[in-house]
């Protein structure tokens, strides 16, 4: 299998979640459907579980344009690229052709909740699969990351994180993984608290769920490469499934994604039931007004030129039906929480006896698509004066002293994220 190629051939349209059927002809015919639609393939005895997702962060069912770099491959700038995760894909297809042992699976709807992966973990709490021990997913940005901590709780040990690491920059004297602690979320983490092992890995993508999305192509061959001689089976098992270790890290989120980006960051104002964050990001930005329909509200989100958010404004009502949508992601994901705290821009989940953890929105953007306003066509400055002429507009500096009290029924919330 020619690494490139493949890579080309899987990015050449994008993959909504509820298209990944259209996917499957490019695939391995060995592989078969469970009965929730993923695939999977198992090969030879290993104790290994490896996954990657075939959707593609998108609703735009549309053709890619790519452009290659030097080893950068990109798109035209009107679509996303999908590297996120057909670079985990290949890489996958690649192990398969290569015979190296190990259980495959290929989830469907990673980008709108870990659909396939929460629905195979539900299915295997009570009778795990047997003789799993490390749960790999081959998703994660940038060239060196082995993720130790998935929303702030670990998901493999250090000892397992470092030897993994070890192996992999040993077999490509190129390489420079290390432990990450800062891990979001990805299919791995539904198998948390049933296998000891779990992690992700850097694929060598870049800028994912933007038209700015690329791949380093070189790095993809590279570690397609070395899959096929580090020693799976035998990498340590350390970490206890029936305890949950929170990360003493703090501020991943806008912190930790500047960083890796390289835009600018000033600083914030807020004020009680209004959200106003402000930064100065290097790039020119745009803000897009919308009407909230359902709490007769003008709003707005502002973004940076990545279509990153980087302000808002956005009712009380509305960041209080975001946080609970938020909150139903953490029970349904098992994640033990005290108290979420939602601003609209940054999560922070506070845990028992624990450190914080944090995340922003653009973030939580790939797992709740109902809080993704940038799709909205925007208004004119004119409609914006207008509408707010001719309606109560709802005051920015107070909120109901009694409204966080309110018990609402889940069925109140957004449902898209949940089948």
């Amino acid at each position: 299998m020619n690494i490139k190629e493949k890579f080309l051939e899987l990015t050449k349209r994008t993959y909504p979640h509820g298209t990944e059927k259209d996917l499957f002809p490019l695939l391995n015919p060995e592989l078969c459907d469970d009965e929730f639609g993923n695939l999977f393939v198992k090969i030879g005895e290993s104790d290994v579980m490896f996954t990657a997702h075939l959707d593609t962060a998108t609703s735009a069912l549309t053709e890619v344009v790519h452009v290659e770099d030097g080893k950068i491959i990109k798109t035209d700038g009107k679509s996303i690229l999908g590297a996120d995760d057909k670079a985990g894909v290949t890489i996958m297809l690649y192990m398969i052709e290569n015979k190296i042992p190990g259980l495959y699976y290929f989830f469907l709807g990673e980008e709108v909740g870990c659909i396939g992966s929460r629905k195979v973990a539900s299915k295997y709490k009570e009778q795990k699969i047997s003789g799993i021990n490390k749960v790999i997913s081959f998703d994660r940005r940038g060239t060196n990351s082995v993720i130790t901590f998935q929303s702030g709780s670990r998901c493999c040990s250090e000892k397992f994180g470092e030897e993994l690491a070890k192996q992999l920059n040993t077999i490509e004297n190129s390489f420079s993984y290390k432990n990450d602690p800062t891990g979001l979320l990805t299919d791995s983490i539904q198998f948390v608290s049933l296998y000891p092992e779990c992690t992700n890995i850097s694929v060598g993508y870049q800028f994912e769920h933007t038209y700015s999305e690329n791949q380093d192509i070189e790095h993809l061959e590279k570690l397609a490469q070395a899959c096929l001689k580090v020693d799976w089976n035998n990498l340590p098992v350390e970490r206890d499934p029936s305890k949950t270790e929170y990360s003493s890290y703090y501020g991943y989120g806008y912190g930790y994604a500047y960083e890796d980006y390289d835009y600018g960051w000033a600083s914030t104002k807020k004020s009680y039931g209004y959200t106003n964050y402000e930064t100065k990001p290097v790039d020119k930005t745009e803000k897009i007004w919308f009407i909230d329909d359902k709490f007769d509200y003008v709003s707005f989100v502002e973004l940076n030129k990545r279509n990153d958010v980087i302000s808002v404004d956005l009712c009380p009502e509305r960041l209080l039906l975001e946080k609970q949508n938020i909150e139903k992601v953490l029970k349904d994901l098992e994640i033990d929480f005290d108290e979420v705290k939602w601003n609209g821009l940054t999560l922070t989940v506070k845990y028992f006896d624990s450190a914080d953890f944090t995340c922003d929105r653009n973030d939580l953007i790939e797992y709740l698509p109902s809080l993704d306003y940038s799709k909205y066509s925007s208004l004119t400055q004119e409609a914006v004066e207008e509408y707010t002429s001719k309606q109560s507009y709802k005051s920015m500096n107070t909120i109901s002293n009694d409204w966080e009290s309110k018990n609402y029924d889940w069925d109140y919330l957004d449902t898209d994220l949940f089948d």
